[in-house]
């Protein structure tokens, strides 16, 4: 055996000299933003704390007349990073809003709503009822002598004066009300649409065509003028407004008729949206409020919410997430962990809207709605046609989980070009969520092979596409049944339609074995489902569905929508097993180009191949290897695949195999492994998502190789505290739960690993799990995989792998 030597010095060259792979900068900025991010909202809420006094107020410095709403501010800020509703100050700050009376200014009846919405708490049904309905009676029912005003909001009840600030406010309470089920007359939403679409100045036709832009300030309608906080305003206003005003063309009483029958108003109000994007993209600023220059914090967490609501990363070639936090990072107050700007004296107030942009922003992107198809000769944008068919698709369906029982309280989406991506970032841009979704009502034969090259490597990088058919398009249908042929050329991976027992069907809601299950099709790579289709427009429904449906919506239409959104949910819980990182944290790229690493006398490790699914998961020992280098270990990329006669078996440092199903070796196999175990060599195993055929195989195998069973790993063994590595006598364990045709579900155990071994000679010759590490290490567990999330199986496989290195 030449092994252990040249081991030995690989291992002790790399501890040394702390050798690791190159990061990329996106990386490692984002993992350093990620660590200021987290440590300045900590900070954050602390000075909060501090500040509460002992009856649960905070008391304004400046605007002491306004406490109710800066007391509800502060108690927002909380909840949205990360408090519980009832932690000792949140507790405190609610009891406190609960024991004032209903508040008579704008400003503080809708924060005061917003903290009740965000808090959850049944017990405060009826005063966000209260309090919606004294806001709803504030708004303006007429213009005032200078014939405007009509649909916005003053200060209070009185007509007159009004601001895009108030009537800002007004309507994000309303929707927190609408959203917790309390009923808002329709009449509202129109009417403050009708006042953010009105131009300066009076009616002005939107240019047809082409190219526009439009802000809004703080008293003035849309124009070509404006200022960030208010620009940020009138794009999120609108967008919340539109999606409480749907026309109902194309329902009936038998269902949805027409799906992609265009609304011309709402169109008129998406050019009008993007158009407020346009602009905050040519002024973008992080520093100033653009146009304006004072009001930066209350800015940066509008522009929070106008990003998220939209689904945009990038204004113009700024990812406002990431500058923004930078920006407030390095300006927290060292001593304090408060912010304040030049015009924003209140510590209170000023940390707050910083507390939310940071938090808020920071929440997991679930889904990357793909931008595709030919570029627009006024700005080189692709074509909204191909790809934004049902413009609020995404954006509704998480909303709708966001907040679900085993979700996080706020999941959010984003558009990403495709072309972009493929020239500038690569797969990282859409490893940023762990689902890409495409849907259309045109031929998506126009993508690039550049486009197609991408999609296939974000696959193979453990990533999940959900296609959805628009408009009941054949050109898409036909048009994504040839991309998947594009994708995988050798036809090693088929689209096929997915039997009624397919996971997916119970992820979250379940189709009973005799109901008809919807239709969805897929393709299987590696240790799931990669990439489902579903070839029925459930876009549509996604798009139309409300969080109150409005009272004349027929029940046929309620029930297709309600399917769809059950359809959705399940389909993405499938994908992810509900399993989601921030934002910030970005995912590891492995690289997939195997090149020669034996001639840099880089370790090795080598895939036994069998009959059980030898590469089910053909990328989790390239996970592992990142998760090595953070430790000094520098393994070779390359994972040659052997049986175990290969002549070269004697070579590798140790050899590794998984599976998930039934295999059996033959006799001079099993004879070869003995040899190479018993001469100094390492086997580590797993069971993918807990197989139980592996399993049993995998014992079999043990018995007949030794004559005696597997041994349960003591958890006082090093391999469960080594100091060069990890402590993982503590991790979490995902165990799903399923009775009969129930939905899945995971309940999570923590403790130590479930490790079992053969010894020889005082060593473990074979360390096994018959909980799954190899698929979530490559990224695709599902709800039904029994075994570790992605960080802890990381962590054991690390110290499994040191384990055997080091005999």
């Amino acid at each position: 055996m030449q092994r252990i030597p040249g081991v030995l010095l690989v291992t002790a060259a790399c501890l040394a000299s702390a050798c690791s792979r190159p990061v990329s900068a996106q990386e490692m900025d984002d993992a350093e933003l990620r660590e200021g991010v987290l440590a300045s909202i900590e900070r954050a809420q602390q000075f909060l704390i501090s500040r509460q006094l002992g009856n649960g107020s905070w008391q304004p410095s400046i605007v002491a007349k306004w406490e109710a709403g800066v007391s509800s501010l502060a108690v927002l800020a909380l909840l949205n990073s990360g408090l519980p509703a009832d932690h000792p100050a949140v507790a405190k700050g609610l009891d406190h809003l609960r024991r004032r009376n209903i508040p008579d200014q704008t400003y503080e009846l809708a924060m005061m709503i917003m903290a009740f919405s965000a808090a959850g708490d049944p017990r405060d049904d009826g005063r966000i009822g209260t309090l919606a309905d004294r806001l709803a009676s504030y708004q303006h029912s007429t213009n005032n002598r200078d014939g405007v005003g009509k649909g916005a909001w003053g200060y209070g009840s009185e007509e007159g004066w009004w601001d895009n600030s108030n009537t800002q406010f007004a309507l994000l309470g309303l929707r927190e009300a609408a959203y917790a089920g309390i009923p808002v007359d329709e009449q509202v939403w129109r009417l403050a649409q009708e006042h953010w679409m009105r131009p300066q100045g009076g009616p002005r036709p939107i240019p047809a065509g082409g190219e526009f832009s439009n802000g809004w300030v703080y008293t003035g309608g849309r124009s070509a003028q404006g200022s960030g906080s208010m620009t940020v305003a009138g794009v999120a206003a609108l967008t919340i407004t539109s999606d409480f005003l749907r026309s109902g063309d194309g329902e009936g009483p038998q269902g949805i008729t027409d799906c992609c029958e265009v609304d011309p108003q709402d169109a008129e109000v998406r050019q009008v949206i993007d158009g407020g994007i346009r602009w905050l993209s040519q002024h973008f600023q992080v520093r100033s409020n653009p146009g304006a220059g004072a009001w930066l914090l209350y800015y940066l967490y509008g522009l929070e919410r106008a990003g998220r609501l939209t689904g945009t990363r990038f204004f113009g070639d700024h990812d406002w997430y990431r500058e923004g936090a930078r920006h407030l990072v390095s300006h927290q107050d060292i001593r304090s962990g408060s912010w304040v700007s030049q015009n924003e004296q209140d510590p209170v107030v000023g940390t707050s809207l910083a507390l939310l942009f940071l938090s808020k922003g920071l929440s997991p992107v679930l889904i990357n709605k793909i931008q595709f198809g030919p570029r627009r000769s006024d700005d080189g944008a692709p074509d909204a046609s191909f790809w934004n068919v049902h413009p609020r698709d995404v954006s509704h369906l998480t909303t709708y989980i966001s907040g679900r029982e085993g979700w996080p309280r706020l999941v959010t989406w984003q558009s990403l070009d495709l072309e972009v991506a493929a020239r500038e970032e690569g797969v990282a841009a859409l490893l940023q969520a762990p689902v890409q979704y495409m849907s259309g009502a045109q031929d998506p034969g126009v993508l690039s092979d550049e486009e197609v090259n991408l999609l296939r490597e974000y696959i193979s990088q453990g990533g999940f596409l959900f296609a959805v058919q628009g408009c009941g398009s054949v050109d898409f249908d036909i048009g994504f049944r040839e991309l998947i042929t594009r994708m995988f050329p050798a036809g090693e991976f088929q689209l096929e339609r997915l039997p009624a027992t397919h996971d997916v069907y119970r992820s979250e809601f379940v189709w009973e074995a005799d109901e008809n299950a919807p239709e969805l099709w897929g393709v299987d790579v590696g240790c799931r489902t990669a990439i489902i289709y579903a070839p029925y427009d459930h876009a549509c429904r996604w798009d139309r569905w409300m969080r109150i449906d409005p009272p004349r919506r027929p029940a046929a239409v309620k029930l297709e929508i309600a399917k769809s959104m059950q359809v959705g949910v399940n389909v993405v819980a499938y994908a992810t097993g509900r399993e989601l990182a921030d934002k910030l944290r970005t995912q590891s790229v492995v690289d997939l180009e195997e090149d020669d690493p034996l001639n840099r006398g880089r370790t090795t490790i080598a895939r036994i191949r069998h009959t059980g699914g030898f590469d089910t998961a053909p990328n989790a020992l390239q996970h592992l290897k990142l998760a090595l280098e953070e430790h000094g270990i520098d393994l070779s990329p390359l994972s040659p695949t052997i049986p175990t006669t290969d002549p070269t078996l004697f070579d590798y440092a140790m050899v590794y195999m998984h599976g998930r199903k039934n295999f059996a070796l033959t006799e001079e196999e099993r004879d070869k492994l003995r040899a190479y175990l018993e001469n100094g060599g390492f086997l580590f195993a797993d069971a993918c998502c807990g197989a139980r055929q592996f399993d049993d195989s995998f014992r079999k195998l043990v018995e007949q190789i030794f004559g005696r069973p597997l041994e349960r790993i003591p958890v006082e063994h090093e391999l469960f505290n080594n100091p060069l590595a990890n402590d993982i006598r503590e991790v979490r364990r995902r165990i799903p739960q399923a009775d009969g045709n129930e939905a899945l579900t995971l309940q999570e155990s923590v403790g130590e690993p479930v490790l079992e071994g053969i010894q020889i000679d005082g060593r473990y010759a074979i360390i096994y799990s018959k909980y799954d590490l190899s698929c979530a290490l490559q990224r695709q567990a599902t709800v039904a995989c029994a075994g570790y999330p992605t960080e802890d199986a990381a962590k054991i496989g690390v110290n499994i792998v040191l384990y055997g290195l080091i005999q």
